[in-house]
């Protein structure tokens, strides 16, 4: 099956030692990408910009998959792709889940958001007995990504909502995802988000997010700068 890698960030490298070299290519745009992926012994393939004179010289191949940096200019490609070559299977990684309906609409047949992804790692492993600080060095390593345990602040934003009448705004406004709830009620049982219980957050349940440091630091300020604004 020939697979055409598009982008080769730190995410789209471990793409292709996910993949292996055999029948795969890698499309760059820029040198630094192009030398990084020859030092590796990969199929590189360079140009200069998005342009569909450029693809064309592409050969048919079976799947692609897009993971360039910029979300337009991923978007971008995938819609010159799925129109240049129209019986391939497209995949992109796409970095904010609220733009997943965009690429449907370029004709992608299936997104990955790698915070999703690491998230689905954390909860397996969270089963384990593991402390946060192995999992943290064995999963984060080499990554601006990171997973945290947030206490909630009594009077804060969150103190009474329910779980799924924020999660998606949190995610929007912060760029996190929240994985799972230590209920400070239930024996500090995790209830894992994926499980689809609509738990309501009180002062002192803990959320277990992940996401880039600098976010979850963010998100962590404004809910001890805005206690009590939006409640009474």
């Amino acid at each position: 099956m020939k697979t055409v890698l598009f982008g080769f960030d730190d995410f789209g490298e471990k793409v292709a030692l996910y993949l292996g070299k055999k029948d795969l290519t890698v499309v760059v745009f820029n040198e630094e990408e192009e030398q990084k992926a020859k030092n590796k012994l990969f199929n590189v393939i360079r140009f200069k910009e998005i342009d569909d004179d450029e693809l064309k010289e592409l050969e048919n191949f079976d799947v692609g998959i897009a993971t360039l940096r910029d979300e337009d200019k991923n978007l971008f490609l995938c819609l010159s792709l799925k129109e240049l070559f129209p019986n391939s299977r497209l995949v992109a990684k796409v970095s904010e889940k609220g733009n997943e309906y965009k690429y449907k609409l370029a004709g992608v047949d299936k997104t990955i958001n790698p915070y999703e992804v690491t998230a689905n790692r954390i909860m397996t492993i969270l089963k384990r007995p593991l402390t946060l600080k192995i999992i943290e060095e064995i999963i984060f390593e080499d990554s601006s990504l990171s997973f945290a345990e947030i206490e909630i602040p009594k009077d804060s934003f969150l103190d009474g909502k329910y779980l799924k009448d924020i999660d998606k705004e949190i995610a929007k406004n912060y760029n996190i995802l929240i994985i799972a709830v230590v209920d400070k009620e239930m024996s500090k049982n995790v209830q894992f988000v994926t499980k689809g219980i609509n738990h309501k957050l009180d002062a002192g349940d803990i959320l277990v997010v992940v996401g880039d440091r600098e976010d979850i630091e963010r998100f962590k300020e404004d809910l001890q700068m805005f206690i009590g604004v939006f409640n009474g």
